[in-house]
Formats: C-alpha cells, sequence, structure tokens
C-alpha cells in the first residue's frame, strides 16, 4: 500500500498496490473453484443392426416358419388345368388324384380317383380338411394298396379263405380250426368297426394282450403276424409294423 498528495487539487490519496504474489494466489483459487468442462464421447458404432447381408438373412430366417405355415393344409398339385366341364380350374395330383376347387363362395372342395378301376371320390368344407382326407389316400395308392378303405371284416375273410394260398401250402384242417377260433375270440372284437386304414399298432397290440396266457399270446401274435403279410399282399394294409405286436 502507498500514500501520498496530488499537487493540483493539494489532497493526499492512498493507492493500493498489489504485490506479484498475490496475483499468482488469487489465480490458483480461481482456477481451483472452476468446474472441470464436461467430455462427451462419440458413439462410432451404431446400436441398430446392420442393414447388410446379416440383417437380409434374419428376415429370410424368421420368414421361413410364417411360409411352412402358409404351406401347411394346402392342396399342392403337379399340375393345373381347366375343367373339361364347367368354369374354373383343376389340380391334378399324383396317383390320378384330381381335385375340384369349390366355383362359389361358400362351395366344397372335392376330390376324385380310381381304385380297382372304381370311381372314387371325397369332399370337405376346405382345403385343408380336404388335405388331411387325402393323405390317407395318397400312401396305399403309391403302394398299390387299393383295398385299404374296406372293412376288416373283408381283410379277416381274405386271410382265412382257403385259396389265397397255393395248394402246397394250404392250412391243415386243425390249422384252419385254430385261425377261425382266434379269430372269432381276438382279432374280430377289435377289428369289427374299423376299415383297413384305421388299424393301428396300438389294436394289434391290444389283440395279443387279450390273451389270458403268455402261450395263448404267442399264437395270437403269429396269426396277426400272418395277416398283416397277407393283408398286404392282398393290398388291404399298407403298414407293415402292424405285425410287430408281441405276446406277454
Amino acid at each position: 500500500m502507498a500514500s501520498g498528495s496530488n499537487p493540483l487539487t493539494g489532497s493526499n490519496q492512498t493507492a493500493r498496490v498489489s504485490s506479484p504474489t498475490c496475483k499468482k494466489r488469487r489465480k490458483r483459487e480461481v482456477e481451483m473453484t472452476q468446474a472441470p468442462a464436461a467430455i462427451f464421447k462419440i458413439a462410432t458404432e451404431s446400436p441398430q443392426p446392420p442393414r447388410g447381408k446379416d440383417s437380409r438373412a434374419r428376415k429370410a430366417a424368421a420368414a421361413q416358419p410364417m411360409q411352412a405355415n402358409r404351406a401347411a393344409g394346402r392342396v399342392v398339385g403337379t399340375e393345373t388345368r381347366a375343367a373339361t366341364r364347367g368354369d374354373g380350374e383343376v389340380i391334378e395330383l399324383d396317383h390320378g388324384i384330381t381335385v375340384y376347387p369349390p366355383r362359389q363362395a361358400g362351395g366344397r372342395w372335392r376330390a376324385v380317383w380310381y381304385e380297382n378301376d372304381e370311381r372314387q371320390q371325397c369332399e370337405s368344407v376346405s382345403e385343408e380338411k380336404l388335405s388331411a382326407k387325402l393323405g390317407k389316400v395318397r400312401e396305399p395308392l403309391a403302394l398299390d394298396a387299393a383295398n385299404t378303405r374296406r372293412p376288416c371284416a373283408d381283410l379277416i375273410a381274405f386271410y382265412l379263405a382257403p385259396n389265397q394260398l397255393p395248394v402246397e401250402h394250404r392250412w391243415s384242417r386243425k390249422h384252419a380250426y385254430s385261425q377261425q377260433r382266434l379269430r372269432s375270440i381276438y382279432a374280430a372284437p377289435v377289428l369289427a368297426e374299423l376299415t383297413c386304414q384305421d388299424i393301428k399298432t396300438s389294436h394289434t397290440q391290444k389283440i395279443v394282450n387279450a390273451a389270458p396266457t403268455a402261450g395263448e399270446g404267442a399264437q395270437v401274435a403269429r396269426m396277426l403276424s400272418a395277416m398283416v403279410n397277407v393283408g398286404i399282399e392282398g393290398g388291404y394294409l399298407a403298414n407293415s409294423r402292424l405285425a410287430k405286436a408281441s405276446g406277454r
């Protein structure tokens, strides 16, 4: 601090002089009280999924189940042609099956084919239900098993017919009687209300399980195995697994 007089005004004045040390102290205090500058990091990678090949591949993979669901239950044929009578088109399937879509809203889907030179047909209210019905038709047609829609009584009669075997392999009277007895006691009660195409392994196993003893069950299993083999040869059955029923 310094003091003195002003020669012009004749008044005394006091002047405050700051030393260099004081200036440095105030500068340090200002620097210490200032908040640090905020640092912002610019993202170099986009958080969004890429739009290149990987993205397109994921979209295609996600669309496959949807496309499969749309195709399920559809009547897919080898050829589509114009109907010979009236307007519209028909769908030609394998094994000679022809499908006629409805010609008006609310109409029924219809399918026609031939078995043993006899015209067969089925119909349904929707394409999906008709496709399910044709699933049972196409397998026996592919295996040339044209009698699968016949009742099981026809299968049993064909199996027991004496002329279904060559002369040198025909049954003796004792064996024929045994087969008749096993058929009437065990097979007929289970198969009476079924068609040949509806027989499942659960049915044949039920027949074997009805036998009271292991020995009787083994005889029933052999009878069923022989009947299944004859049924496949005669076009009544298409599933060889039906012969796998076993006794106790």
